[in-house]
Formats: C-alpha cells, sequence, structure tokens
C-alpha cells in the first residue's frame, strides 16, 4: 500500500519514464500493482479468470498507448479505475447475452482463497469465520469501502471519484461503518480486516 507524499512523487516519476517507453519502469509498475489489482477484482466478482483477463487487457493497453496517456496524479487511482470499469464492461456485455450467472456478478468480498498452510492454529480458521460474520453484517459497498481505505493508498476525495460518491459522505460512512463494527465486534476488528483484505492478493 501507498500513501505518503514522497511515494506518489516516486510513481509520478515512474510513470513520466514509463511514458518515454522505458522497460524498466513498466515492470515495476506492474509488479508493484498486480497483487492488489487481482485483490481487488477478485472481490468485485468470483470470476477469477475474468479479473486476469481484465488486468491483462489494461497493462497491454498500458504498454501500447503509453505515449498518448495523460499523467495521472496518482498512478494506483488510474489503475483501480481502469479495472472497476473493464470488469463493469464486461458484467454489461455479458447481461446482453444472458450469460453471467448470479453467482458472478459484484458481490464484493465474502469470498477467501487463503490456503491451508496459510493456517499456523485453529484459531486462525476462527478468525476467518469471525470476518465472515463481520462482512455479512454489512451491504456489499460499504465492504468495498473499507477495502479500498485499507487495502490501497487512495484518499477520501480518490475512493469517491472511483465509486462516484461524494468524498464527504466516503468518510462519513467509512467513520460510521467502522465504528459499528467496533462496537459490535471490539478489539479483534483491525486485525480482522487485514486478514480480509489480505484474501487473493495473489494469482492463481
Amino acid at each position: 500500500m501507498i500513501n505518503s507524499i514522497k511515494d506518489r512523487f516516486h510513481w509520478l516519476e515512474v510513470w513520466s519514464r514509463f511514458r518515454t517507453g522505458n522497460r524498466d519502469a513498466f515492470g515495476e509498475i506492474y509488479e508493484e500493482f498486480i497483487d492488489s489489482l487481482f485483490a481487488y477484482g477478485s472481490k468485485i466478482t468470483r470470476d477469477r479468470e475474468l479479473v486476469k483477463d481484465c488486468i491483462q487487457d489494461i497493462f497491454i493497453d498500458l504498454e501500447r498507448l503509453n505515449p498518448n496517456l495523460h499523467h495521472p496524479e496518482y498512478i494506483e487511482f488510474y489503475l483501480f479505475k481502469s479495472l472497476r470499469n473493464s470488469i463493469l464492461h464486461r458484467f454489461k456485455e455479458n447481461k446482453k447475452t444472458d450469460s453471467l450467472s448470479n453467482q458472478e456478478m459484484a458481490v464484493f468480498g465474502l469470498q477467501f482463497t487463503i490456503e491451508q498452510d496459510d493456517f499456523d492454529l485453529e484459531s486462525d480458521r476462527l478468525r476467518i469465520e469471525k470476518l465472515k460474520s463481520i462482512l455479512q453484517t454489512l451491504d456489499p459497498q460499504k465492504r468495498e469501502l473499507l477495502f479500498l481505505k485499507f487495502s490501497t493508498g487512495l484518499n477520501y476525495s480518490e475512493i469517491g471519484q472511483l465509486l462516484e460518491m461524494n468524498p464527504d459522505t466516503v468518510k462519513k460512512q467509512v467513520y460510521r461503518t467502522l465504528d459499528h463494527l467496533r462496537n459490535k465486534f471490539g478489539s479483534q476488528l483491525m486485525e480482522l480486516l487485514v486478514i480480509w483484505v489480505k484474501a487473493d492478493s495473489r494469482e492463481g
């Protein structure tokens, strides 16, 4: 996750090098953001192959169009917005042909793909079940807000732009949701949120 002003300046510099055709800059962008993009996409839809296809299309377009691309204020926002738009576009196209099942629709974040080896103790498994019960109490938009807040370096204004919401509304919803969850689930909340945002953060 990238969130400091220094990091933002760094990625603007990387983006400038990328636009000149620098292959190392392209590779740096890919390596930094591929896991977080896959994690985000995998919480929008259960169709992991669709997510991979959309991410691949984004980077193909980046490589093909780099001299003509505008200079984004923040590269992570640009990539997340591109992925979200690409997935939602696929939904619309699939609905036209009635090829999209209810299970593939955007539900945001109740699926987990943490492997057996990731569980060191039985308590880890119990924490996952606890986390699922937490998320089940939230609507999909609130789950998405929490994911973007804790898994990315996006600020409230950028999250608002991504979800087409007023930034003040985003901030209020995040605060209210966290207050609700803290009252209900106590000190374990932040640990459980960390587990959630890391789930599906790898391909395969």
